[in-house]
């Protein structure tokens, strides 16, 4: 498979369309293209006007489209575990109804998603997959979550099957908890393994594409600016930005107060993503509906350009050795000094920007350092480390 293309922002930017519009041009172009829809608020099927099932379904030719179901997902990838879940809370004296409801625990949706994701990486099917994320808040979740729980997974569930099966003869009589079995087990390794695999495949610039969609307007701007910074705290590579539903100039008289709005807005782009792509879509006199016209819209935004291409490749996260001198790099372009919060916890390096938190695997040659000081210069935080 050649790329993953994501795209991000706020409820109500345009999310679907664009990325409905570019998988149509990639379908146009002969690329084999699934578009997958992760916002439980799917609206993939409106914009095609046609229905679209939990399972990929046929759109045209080389294009196929798929509205994830969280539920058909959680019994298809967890059936196990969700099952010891349910008999453990019910040992512990829950009705079977509010066992099996707690049993979904919190992350259930996200890892769904990415399992789904892995699976059709893994199958070679398509040549690109074009994902319509939910709302910036919810993709943040998506794309932090595979760090996180390998965290959890290596922290809690450190016990392997084999190890499983010389404890659990001498708890069982000593306690009325159900121990894990082996396929409960082998449920959560399994889990391991394909989170770290899709991590390791989301965070390489060369295969995904992060895109942010946004409008003109100071709300949805702002945001933009925090979900950059986001994606680069959790090593996410985002190469463009797109300006959706931009006034022409002849928009007329009743828009003029809009138009210099927006015209200040996308002076300000210029110097704020100085490393995005930028591109910028007219909104439209009509709703785009339907893969003929998406395929138009998509021919206008990207024009002569190959929306496969790798338009920015930057690390956002970098290690310094110089002099003996060790230094964490992070690029966090619009944080506030007075946000951001960092300290050692056993050996892992944990930053806070706001409400998001990322626990740092470090490399071999920094694992044994402690931060000391930290220095926030032009968006960029350096860390020293001894």
């Amino acid at each position: 498979m050649e790329k993953i293309i994501l795209y991000t922002g706020k409820g109500g930017v345009g999310k679907t369309s664009i990325a409905a519009a570019t998988a149509s041009l990639l379908a146009g172009k002969g690329k084999k293209t699934l578009i997958v829809s992760t916002d439980p608020a799917h609206s993939l099927s409106d914009a095609f006007e046609t229905h679209i099932g939990h399972s990929p379904t046929e759109l045209g030719k080389n294009l196929w489209g798929q509205e994830i179901s969280v539920i058909e997902a959680i019994n298809s990838h967890w059936k196990e575990l969700k099952l010891y879940l349910t008999g453990l809370f019910q040992s512990q004296g829950l009705d079977p109804t509010a066992a099996e409801e707690i049993a979904t625990l919190p992350g259930f949706e996200e890892a769904s998603h990415l399992l789904y994701l892995e699976e059709h990486i893994k199958s070679g099917n398509y040549d690109v997959i074009v994902m319509d994320s939910a709302p910036t808040g919810e993709s943040l979740k998506l794309l932090s979550f595979p760090e996180a729980m390998s965290w959890y997974m290596e922290k809690i569930f450190p016990i392997g099957r084999t190890t499983a099966k010389v404890i659990r003869p001498l708890v069982r009589p000593f306690s009325s908890i159900p121990f894990p079995n082996d396929a409960v087990l082998g449920n959560m390794e399994s889990l391991y393994n394909s989170l770290k695999h899709i991590r390791d495949y989301l965070a390489d610039p060369d295969l995904t594409s992060i895109r942010l969609v946004t409008n003109p307007n100071r709300m949805s701007f702002n945001e933009t600016k925090r979900a950059y910074t986001y994606l680069l705290l959790y090593g996410y590579n985002v190469d463009a930005l797109i300006m959706n539903k931009v006034y022409p100039p002849e928009s007329g008289e009743f828009f003029k107060l809009w138009i210099s709005a927006q015209e200040d807005i996308l002076k300000e782009t210029q110097y704020a993503f100085p490393e995005l792509r930028f591109f910028s879509l007219s909104i439209s006199k009509s709703e785009t509906l339907g893969r003929e016209e998406l395929e138009k819209m998509g021919k206008e935004l990207y024009g002569d350009e190959d929306p496969l291409k790798v338009f920015t490749k930057s690390k956002p996260v970098s290690y310094e050795k110089v002099d003996g001198k060790y230094t964490v790099k992070m690029k966090l372009p619009f944080a506030r000094k007075q946000g951001i919060n960092l300290f050692n916890r056993k050996g892992e390096l944990v930053v806070e920007v706001e409400n998001w938190r990322r626990i740092f695997y470090l490399p071999q040659s920094f694992s044994d350092k402690k931060p000391v000081s930290a220095e926030f210069i032009n968006g960029e935080l350096n860390i020293e480390m001894v």
